[in-house]
């Protein structure tokens, strides 16, 4: 073997242990031979669909399905169902007082049928109508309030029942007392089918009165606006006719002729 071969062959060893010394982080391999898995996205986690019972114990949520089911549900536990703000357990607890036909319990229905009406059970409106229209019936102050208050949420949302309650028990000043303002605002909405007819008669009654003041001639006035606004179309033409008989007539004046 020639010198120079034996030099070449050398310098090959001596460089050996040179490259394997070198850090293995020196050199990044342009395709690694196991590639590290692509990390899989996170699922968006699905929130919790939330029902009208879900805010209920699970005992209640039992009761609750019975009750929709038509089962058994004991007295205590429709109670139970009415005191946590659940409308259909406050409706069957009400129903099932008046089935018992004692009318002192007649404001205890009353409350629960409030309860189920503020909760977005509307057909409760009608058998709240029923209790609060019968004057022999003695009822908690608080429940007819709270009565008041649902009357109220419901005719808000449309609902024709409550508005026309509303307007008959505020015109006849029965069970929640004075509230003329409140009479005139809502019939003012223009909801409620007989809004505008109501006001025509109102309005009709203040003028009757002989012995009216100006404000409730100006109230009159009010109320034919709104009549010839919402209402019928012979009620339109005849508060037209009254307005036009209410507005003062201009008085001539005597002009002065300069010289």
């Amino acid at each position: 073997m020639s010198d120079r071969l034996v030099r070449l062959l050398c310098s090959a060893l001596v460089g050996l242990p040179l490259m394997a010394a070198s850090p293995a982080h020196a050199v990044k391999p342009f395709f690694p031979r196991n590639p590290p898995e692509a990390a899989e996205p996170a699922k968006p986690v699905k929130p919790k669909t939330m029902g009208p019972a879900s805010h209920l114990p699970l005992a209640l949520q039992e009761a609750r399905k019975r009750l929709l089911a038509g089962k058994r549900v004991s007295y205590r536990e429709l109670q139970a169902l009415a005191d946590a703000k659940d409308g259909i357990g406050a409706f069957k607890l009400a129903e099932r007082i008046q089935k018992q036909g004692d009318p002192k319990l007649a404001t205890d229905a009353l409350h629960y049928f409030a309860i189920a009406a503020y909760h977005d059970r509307g057909y409760a409106v009608r058998h709240m109508m029923d209790i609060l229209g019968n004057d022999s019936l003695e009822l908690n102050p608080a429940h007819v309030e709270s009565a008041e208050a649902a009357l109220r949420r419901e005719a808000r949302k449309g609902n024709d029942q409550a508005v026309e309650g509303l307007i008959r028990l505020y015109s006849e000043g029965r069970r929640f007392g004075d509230k003329r303002d409140e009479l005139e605002s809502l019939l003012a909405s223009g909801k409620g089918k007989k809004s505008g007819d109501t006001a025509f008669k109102l309005a009709v009654l203040l003028l009757s009165d002989r012995d009216r003041t100006p404000e409730k001639t100006e109230q009159a006035s009010r109320f034919l606006t709104i009549a010839k606004e919402n209402g019928s179309i012979g009620m339109k033409a005849a508060a037209s006719n009254l307005l036009a008989q209410l507005e003062p007539k201009s008085s001539e004046t005597n002009m002065e002729v300069m010289p």
